[in-house]
């Protein structure tokens, strides 16, 4: 039993991890938050969904979902902060909630507001251990989503888009100054922040098999309590937060009551931002 909600909770925690990381990304080099990120892991369901209805397979309507929320991610840089690039802290926040909404309209004008199903996947292997039991469906969600956070890992600390990517983050002025785009580099980092929840929002579908136009709103929230748990700016932290949010609330719902799970998650929140703002893993500019 133990095992199994082990396994359970690594599989749901892997997508709070992906979403967090998009946050992580964001903050690190504007220093600002992305709310309509949530929406973002919203439009990668719902194209996953979509483009399974028309029959192709998973890994096809993962890359849609991929490309789809990245995309739309670009959309948000472009009119949500790079005009208010010298405005406020709050200016562009409020400009992704407005867009985060305007989202979540046009959703329920194409899907409607009852749940959407994602289709039958056809998945039946069961690998069974004792009293562990692992699916396709467990298998697929782990695969994609731990080769992403490892992707991501090595992309941003071992190539030259993650050398701009720091350096930018640093200081923007100094970067352009060594040949490198500030712009072209917030612009694919807003992508890859947006192609993240956008599959975290596919594998989501998967494990719950329905979603809703307003599953961004919470998911988005979870993702900044991950975020915040694992020490903001720090992917790896990022990692490590959404994997423990995911055994916190597997734990919760298999032992004490789904009512609560709310109530535990958002308390031990509360807890870090008293006890410890600066998470388990604070971030160091120069990584």
């Amino acid at each position: 039993m133990l095992a199994q909600q082990i396994v359970n909770g690594i599989t749901l925690g892997s997508t709070y991890a992906l979403i967090a990381i998009g946050y992580t990304l964001v903050l690190g080099v504007l220093n600002k938050l992305n709310i309509a990120h949530g929406e973002l892991f919203m439009v990668g369901a719902f194209t996953g969904i979509a483009v399974a209805r028309m029959g192709a397979p998973l890994a096809v309507s993962l890359l849609a979902a991929f490309v789809l929320a990245g995309l739309m991610a670009v959309v948000i840089e472009r009119t949500c902060f790079y005009p208010l690039r010298n405005a406020s802290f709050l200016s562009p926040m409020l400009s992704t909630i407005a867009f985060g909404i305007l989202l979540q309209n046009l959703a329920t004008q194409f899907f409607g507001s009852d749940p959407s199903r994602f289709p039958d996947t056809g998945a039946s292997f069961q690998l069974s251990l004792g009293t562990l039991s692992v699916s396709a469906i467990h298998i697929a969600i782990l695969a994609t989503a731990f080769g992403l956070m490892i992707g991501i890992d090595l992309l941003v600390r071992r190539t030259r888009w993650g050398i701009a990517l720091r350096a930018t983050s640093d200081d923007p002025e100094t970067a352009a100054q060594q040949g490198m785009h500030p712009s072209r580099v917030t612009m694919t980092t807003f992508f890859v922040s947006g192609a993240l929840a956008g599959v975290a929002g596919m594998l989501t579908t998967l494990v719950y098999s329905q979603v809703t136009p307003h599953i961004g709103i919470r998911q988005g929230l979870i993702g900044m309590v991950a975020m915040v748990i694992g020490g903001l700016g720090n992917l790896r932290g990022a990692m490590i937060g959404g994997l423990a949010i995911g055994l916190v609330e597997t734990m919760n719902d298999a032992y004490f009551s789904a009512g609560y799970r709310d109530l535990v998650i958002f308390s031990i929140f509360f807890a870090f931002l008293i006890f410890k703002p600066e998470g388990l893993f604070p971030a160091h500019r120069s990584s």
